[in-house]
């Protein structure tokens, strides 16, 4: 069989798999929540939505198939117990999580968007095995922060027909969110479960011990309704009250990563 090169494990022999943006399982729970709604699936690299999920085939059986779908699994069933709801604004939350399987599934899913857009494929690949689950050291350099997003009102101005005057985060997005901090505007990866924005943030891996908690305060104090998760706990109670619906949606159309001006 011929020999190409798999995201995850690299060269194989392997059979090749296509892989969804969002896993099936996860993609027909959405859907059913939607109650006849339909779906889009917003791809930055054409500035438009696309009917369909975005797919790419450069994955072998044998990750898709393993600890990628371990990862799959572990998200629906926290899916099913606590992000298919979605939240109040001002409602208080509480959420028990796998430290590990909740990051590198977040990984996971924000290297297929990168994959598909084109953006900063190579941030992650120093960073596979440890979404492979070979070691649990991998992911240090990145930080994990958790915010609600809450329904939000949609300004008349920006209202079009057929559009709700109030939006709510019924569907699930990945993607960047942007804020500005003192030192500068920044940008996150974001994937957005519903209600619940879980936000990534790169860090240099020569950043000492001291950069970094300057960053983590300096974030926290730009969002305080948000929380880092740690993998030292399991479980973290806040307030949907960090995010506005509508323009955690602008802000993911109008941010993005490329690499190669970085």
């Amino acid at each position: 069989m011929e020999r190409w090169i798999c995201a995850f494990c690299g060269p194989t022999g392997e059979k090749r798999t296509k892989e969804h943006l969002w896993p099936a399982s996860l993609h027909r729970r959405v859907v059913a929540l939607l109650d006849g709604g339909e779906q889009k699936f917003w791809l930055a690299r054409l500035d438009r939505a696309l009917p369909n999920e975005p797919t790419i085939r450069d994955v072998c059986a044998i990750c898709n198939n393993g600890e990628l779908s371990k990862l799959d699994s572990y998200i629906c069933e926290a899916f099913d117990r606590y992000f298919s709801i979605i939240r109040e604004r001002g409602e208080q939350v509480t959420l028990d999580y796998d430290y590990h399987l909740l990051k590198r599934w977040l990984l996971k899913m924000s290297y297929n968007s990168a994959r598909i857009s084109g953006s900063d494929v190579p941030v992650f690949q120093p960073l596979i095995p440890y979404i492979l689950g070979q070691n649990t050291s991998g992911g240090r350099t990145v930080r994990l922060f958790l915010d609600m997003t809450y329904p939000s009102n949609m300004p008349a101005e920006e209202r079009q027909a057929g559009l709700p005057a109030i939006v709510r985060p019924e569907i699930n997005r990945v993607g960047f969110l942007g804020y500005n901090a003192p030192t500068g505007s920044k940008v996150l990866r974001a994937v957005h479960l519903r209600s619940f924005s879980f936000l990534l943030a790169f860090l240099p891996s020569a950043a000492n011990a001291t950069s970094v908690q300057a960053f983590v305060a300096e974030f926290l104090s730009c969002r305080p309704s948000a929380r880092e998760l740690r993998a030292s706990i399991s479980r973290v109670t806040l307030s949907c009250n960090g995010i506005d619906c509508w323009e955690s949606i602008k802000s993911g159309m109008a941010h993005r990563i490329d690499f190669k001006r970085a």
